[in-house]
């Protein structure tokens, strides 16, 4: 799955150089993320591409190869308080150089429509405050969409600009 999301990124970052507007595309400032299997890809596409300026992934596993030698792009690697393979996550980025986020009162479907979606529903009474905690934590959804958003959105100002 992940060959097949690094190979999809590839295609589209082959179709838009040859768009007519790739004339004026500055190359070194597409940025590239992805959440769990899409930052994973987003990453390793990142490392063998030059065309890729930075890369943000949201709870993505890095071992999928032994190495990402090669990857010199700005990192960043972002992940919730609330996420069962913390661990593996954390041994996965170890020795990475990239900027650390820690979204806290958070699971993993916050970082998806689910972090507004969930938390309406449970209003509504179509989903139980523990299924709401399991899928995108406690927090308040406003709060941590602005949250990620910011985040994300300064990391790609800073090094993309």
């Amino acid at each position: 799955m992940v060959d097949t999301r690094i190979a999809d990124l590839r295609l589209v970052l082959d179709r838009l150089s040859r768009l007519p507007l790739a004339r004026a595309m500055d190359s070194r400032r597409i940025g590239l993320y992805g959440h769990s299997t899409g930052g994973t890809a987003a990453v390793y596409a990142a490392r063998d591409d030059r065309r890729v300026g930075a890369v943000a992934n949201l709870e993505g596993y890095l071992d999928r190869h032994p190495t990402l030698a090669g990857l010199d792009q700005p990192l960043l690697l972002f992940r919730t308080d609330g996420f069962d393979g913390a661990a593996r996550i954390e041994s996965s980025w170890a020795g990475l150089p990239g900027h650390r986020v820690l979204l806290p009162d958070a699971n993993p479907w916050a970082f998806t429509d689910y972090g507004s979606l969930v938390p309406r529903l449970q209003t509504s009474g179509l989903v139980t405050a523990t299924a709401r905690t399991a899928l995108v934590g406690t927090g308040d959804p406003a709060v941590t969409l602005a949250e990620v958003r910011r985040r994300v959105g300064t990391f790609f100002a800073r090094h993309l600009s």
